[in-house]
């Protein structure tokens, strides 16, 4: 077995190994691909969450950086793999990197179920700075990467051409839509891009957690933030676990449990939006001849379901909260399967590429939240931009994270404006259908014009933005008391 870390004296022996897996397993011998074996690893990913957990609430500097526990779990599960302690075997970390295929799905197809988007014209008008953030995040994120890819990698190194996606799938997809790329990078022939698209998801979270922080530290000793005074709320003393007496219900039972239990009722429509994503996919490899990943289409197939169900009395059985809870139980699974799976000899190998491209992205994704922001948002800019930050980096939860930090009664517009702007941008860009198509048209067209033609894009919104009226002339920065 390997060693990643210098210094280890002996790699651990086979027969140390199987006395290791047989407190982990059961003796008998499991075949791969097995539900058995599926459920097994499973609960090995919930002793990596649970003590990953309880290390987040223990040390002082897990809780001061706000870094997740599905994060931590996850670099604990890649430390024993087979790639540096070795106590997993391989095929176990096979077996991770299966599961956020089927978990991405999973989150896709809540991601419109329950929702009600019947929203007033001048709402979706006062929504329109978010959307443009968010197209000119990923446009960007695209556009630099490509460049980057055709103009310096490929020449240099031989770097693949569907390089140029994997920021966009990393920073702004997140690690589910990074392993639910896996079927398109095999049939476009590069296996690799999922372990580089993971790689650029854990990056990405880093860089939208630490990055967050500092931006919100600048914005308050510059008096960008409209309620934050002081960077009290970024102490290590807020509070992260909740006594009986300050639970709130977060669900809610609507139907009787003699008829079926509320969480089965919900979790069968997850599985009929599914099925219907399921059947277009089918439908499009007809027509196209395409191999498409399925979470995109399981989203749209909760948007129908979603839309069907709500002209009907079962509607009203619908409570979005769950589909919440459920959906953030599979994102933290899928985070810390994908980063436990991670390859390091292919990261190893395109390490190059992966510093180059991750410190220019960071620093254009940074001048769009600090440059564009103040000049979108007539007022609040600091909390939207910084919320559009975290989820162009990293994934909702970082975004929310970091508005909850600036704005913890959410007072501000931030969070309405990010709710009313999310059809616009959740199925296209960040893991929807745009960032799926990115990877086919980098392979048709090559990456330096599809480079040019995502910063092209970047400069029309610019433009639009000019024309329309929606970009302020005269920005002000300072939002202090602003409400």
């Amino acid at each position: 077995m390997l060693r990643f870390c210098h210094g280890v004296p002996e790699p651990i022996s086979e027969e140390r190994k199987e006395i290791i897996m047989s407190f982990l397993l059961t003796p008998e011998k499991i075949a791969s691909g097995t539900i058995t074996n599926f459920i097994l690893y499973l609960s090995i990913l919930g002793v990596l969450l649970f003590i990953a957990t309880i290390l987040r609430l223990k040390v002082p500097f897990l809780r001061k950086a706000f870094i997740p526990a599905s994060l931590i779990a996850g670099i604990l599960g890649l430390i024993l793999g087979p790639y540096v302690l070795g106590v997993f075997p391989s095929e176990m970390r096979s077996s991770f990197s299966a599961m956020p295929t089927p978990f991405i799905v999973i989150v896709f197809a809540c991601m419109m179920l329950g929702t009600n988007h019947n929203v007033s014209k001048s709402a979706l008008i006062g929504a329109a700075p978010s959307v443009v953030q968010s197209w000119t995040y990923s446009l960007t994120q695209v556009g630099v990467a490509s460049l980057l890819t055709g103009l310096l990698f490929t020449p240099l190194w031989g770097t693949n051409p569907l390089f140029g996606a994997v920021v966009e799938i990393g920073f702004a997809g997140g690690h589910g839509t990074a392993g639910g790329m896996t079927e398109v990078f095999n049939e476009l022939g590069w296996a690799a891009g999922t372990d580089v698209s993971q790689t650029t998801a854990t990056i990405g979270l880093l860089v939208g957690i630490f990055g967050g922080i500092i931006l919100i530290n600048i914005g308050v000793k510059k008096n960008w933030t409209t309620l934050l005074s002081s960077n009290s709320a970024l102490s290590e003393d807020a509070k992260e676990v909740f006594d009986e007496t300050d639970r709130k219900p977060s669900t809610y039972t609507t139907i009787s449990s003699n008829v079926v239990d509320t969480f089965a009722f919900h979790a069968a429509l997850i599985g009929i939006a599914i099925l219907i994503g399921q059947i277009i996919v089918k439908i499009l490899k007809l027509i196209l001849n395409y191999s498409l990943p399925l979470f995109p289409f399981a989203m749209i197939g909760g948007w129908i379901l979603n839309m069907i169900l709500r002209k009907t009395p079962v509607g009203k059985m619908m409570d979005r909260g769950i589909f919440v809870r459920i959906q953030g139980l599979a994102m933290d699974f899928l985070i810390v399967a994908a980063i436990s799976a991670v390859s390091i000899p292919v990261i190893l190998e395109y390490w190059k590429e992966l510093l180059i491209v991750c410190v220019i992205a960071t620093a254009a994704t940074v001048f769009l939240c600090l440059y564009f922001g103040p000049r979108l948002y007539p007022r609040h800019w600091f909390e939207s931009s910084i919320l559009r930050f975290g989820i162009a980096t990293g994934v909702a939860a970082v975004g929310l994270m970091l508005l909850r930090v600036c704005d913890p009664e959410l007072k501000t517009d931030a969070a309405e404006t990010y709710a009313l702007s999310s059809p616009f941008t959740s199925p296209f860009v960040g893991g929807g259908l745009v960032t799926t198509s990115y990877s086919y048209l980098i392979a048709s067209f090559g990456s330096v014009k599809v480079g040019l033609v995502c910063m092209a894009a970047t400069i029309v919104i610019f433009v639009i933005c000019r024309i329309t009226g929606l970009w302020q002339k005269k920005p002000a920065f300072e939002q202090r008391g602003n409400l």
